[in-house]
Formats: structure tokens, C-alpha cells, sequence
């Protein structure tokens, strides 16, 4: 495990583009006022960049980190730093990185570093989810050794669970449609199974 974190973190050292969450959220609306998305120019992404754009600004103005996850964030005492694979057409990152920018605010030694997934594939390829390079994936180190604390990504653990669930129970089911209903979750959901989870991985990263 320990030559694995050394592969992991020199791969971390070498990235030289890293963005803010306000210099990612700025290149997401200009995209989407460009008509362009980041990445390969496929017309999908382009569609789903616009609407990511909106859905950031709804879900910057309406998050509120609950009581439990605030405390917890507030009692982290060494320098972090919570490097965020995304990219503007990806609706789950939408939904999510919002959330855990607001969550990196909360606390000055959390440093949130956000990178494209497809300016670091070497990267995302040693941070791969059931073999598939999906994303928001979050990688949270010790700033001073670099050592991983902690992963989250790409969804909540709830909402993948009724992906799962209604790709078994209507196997003919579109990409659209499954897309329109992971969005639908996420509105019911309120962002509540993500910060649920936090407070989960930071009650282990505290006192675990």
C-alpha cells in the first residue's frame, strides 16, 4: 500500500494546471457562453456544459452545509489539500463540486485544487472507479507528506444505488432517461447523501 501512495503522490506533484473553485466555475459559465465544452467539442458535452453552468449557480446559492459537517471541518487541524478530478460536462461534478467547495471554504487549511480529467489521464487512471475513469472523483492529502487521507467519488453511495437499481430493473432503459433521473435524485436529495458521507469519512479522518 505504501508503494502505491508513492505512485499516487508523485503523480500529484506533477500536475501544473490546477484551478480554484471560482477559476473552475468561471471556465464552466464561459464555456457555456462560448457554446464549448472542456475536453473533446462533442455536441453533447457542449449541451450538458450549458445546463452544468445553471445547475452550479442554483446549487452555490442554495447549499448550506449542515451543523454535523461544519463542526467537523472546523476541527481539522493539518493543512490539506482536496485535489477534485472533474470536467464542465460531467452532470455529477455539477451536482457535487459545488458542494464540496463550499465545504473547503469552511476551514483555512483545506487547500481545493480542481484539475480536467482529460489533461490528466495518468492521474485519473490510478484513481479509477470499478475500472472506469468517473468523475467528480476527490483525492484529500496531507499537504506536508503528502500521504492520502481520504477518496470520495463520483456519487453519492444512495443515488448510485438506485442508478444500479433501475439499470437491473429496466435494462432498455437511455442514456437520457437514466441521466433525467440521477438529476431528479439529486433535486429530492437536496445534497444531503453527500454531506452525509463527509461527515462519515471526516468522523474516520478525526477520531477514527
Amino acid at each position: 500500500m505504501r508503494k502505491k501512495i508513492d505512485m499516487e503522490t508523485s503523480l500529484l506533484q506533477n500536475i501544473t494546471h490546477t484551478y480554484s473553485y471560482e477559476e473552475y466555475k468561471n471556465m464552466v459559465i464561459k464555456y457555456a457562453e462560448e457554446y464549448a465544452t472542456s475536453g473533446e467539442q462533442l455536441k453533447e458535452r457542449i449541451a450538458a456544459t450549458l445546463i452544468n453552468a445553471q445547475r452550479m449557480k442554483r446549487i452555490d446559492k442554495q447549499c448550506i452545509i449542515n451543523y454535523n459537517l461544519h463542526t467537523l471541518i472546523s476541527q481539522i487541524n493539518r493543512k490539506q489539500k482536496w485535489l477534485l478530478i472533474s470536467e464542465s460536462w460531467c452532470g455529477d461534478s455539477a451536482q457535487c463540486v459545488p458542494v464540496i467547495a463550499k465545504m473547503a471554504e469552511l476551514n483555512k487549511n483545506i487547500k481545493l485544487e480542481i484539475v480536467f480529467r482529460d489533461e490528466n489521464i495518468d492521474l485519473m487512471d490510478n484513481f479509477l472507479t470499478n475500472g472506469s475513469r468517473s468523475i467528480p472523483k476527490l483525492i484529500c492529502l496531507d499537504e506536508e507528506t503528502d500521504e492520502i487521507k481520504f477518496m470520495w467519488g463520483p456519487r453519492p453511495k444512495s443515488i448510485q444505488d438506485k442508478v444500479s437499481e433501475l439499470k437491473k430493473n429496466i435494462p432498455e432503459i437511455t442514456h437520457d432517461e437514466l441521466v433525467k433521473n440521477i438529476h431528479l435524485w439529486y433535486a429530492q436529495d437536496k445534497t444531503k447523501s453527500i454531506q452525509s458521507e463527509f461527515i462519515e469519512l471526516l468522523n474516520k479522518l478525526n477520531f477514527g
